[in-house]
């Protein structure tokens, strides 16, 4: 299978592939562009807060972000593709012979080392929306107000990024044979998810704090005076 471009495709394109009922793409490239919408979210809440914020050390750490934000962007576009690829291959294995013993047993440990491959995309789409998350939680507690709506978006798409991955792998590691490669990967998508759980959690009551009450961060310019920094 050559590589889909995903990426490169129009969300209209995309969506309506997605609606096909065709295996490619499926829910772990959608997965991918929830993560790289997360990540840009925070590259356009990091910026804007940066050039509101009052005190310099909150602008260094902001700045500091937007490499990091771009990196995941990057990459979960870059894993949209590989998600896809590594679905096929499955795929693939599927399609082995099966007509003796020996072939069904060659096909057997294929299929076990196709889904446990297919298991790397989405639990990197799982560790970097937990990174984004955090960096959800950090803007949520520090960003400038006029963001916080998006923000917010950023991190439940993030937090479900989370989600979305583990459940893709903990969907393949059914699909395994291998009890020793199945019994690592299980743990560390169950660690993801509870950590997904903790920071999740976390990030809404940070959240909806700052909305609910008002509040500001230490040392944000309000009202008026945050619309003239900002001119």
């Amino acid at each position: 299978m050559d590589r889909p471009n995903f990426p490169h495709w129009t969300i209209m394109a995309f969506v309506e592939q997605l609606a096909e009922g065709t295996p490619l793409p499926g829910g772990g490239c959608a997965v991918s562009v929830a993560g790289a919408l997360a990540a840009a979210l925070g590259s356009l809440s990091g910026q804007i807060s940066q050039r509101r914020a009052a005190g310099g050390q909150e602008q260094a750490v902001l700045a500091a972000m937007q490499p990091q934000l771009e990196r995941a962007r990057q990459t979960f576009l870059e894993l949209i593709d590989a998600d896809a690829l590594a679905y096929h291959e499955v795929v693939l294995a599927r399609r082995r012979p099966h007509r003796t013993a020996a072939e069904r047993s060659e096909r057997a440990a294929a299929i076990s080392q196709a889904f446990e491959r297919a298991c790397e995309p989405p639990l990197a789409m799982a560790r970097l929306g937990l990174e984004v998350l955090q960096w959800a939680a950090h803007l949520a507690a520090n960003g400038n107000p006029v963001v916080m709506a998006d923000v917010g978006v950023m991190g439940f798409l993030a937090w479900a990024v989370v989600h979305g991955g583990v459940v893709n792998v903990f969907a393949n590691l059914t699909m395994m044979a291998a009890a020793e490669a199945a019994a690592a990967l299980r743990a560390e998508a169950a660690a993801l998810k509870s950590a997904a759980a903790q920071q999740g959690a976390a990030f809404a009551q940070l959240l909806y704090g700052r909305l609910e009450d008002g509040r500001e961060p230490a040392g944000q310019a309000s009202g008026a005076g945050a619309a003239a920094s900002a001119g």
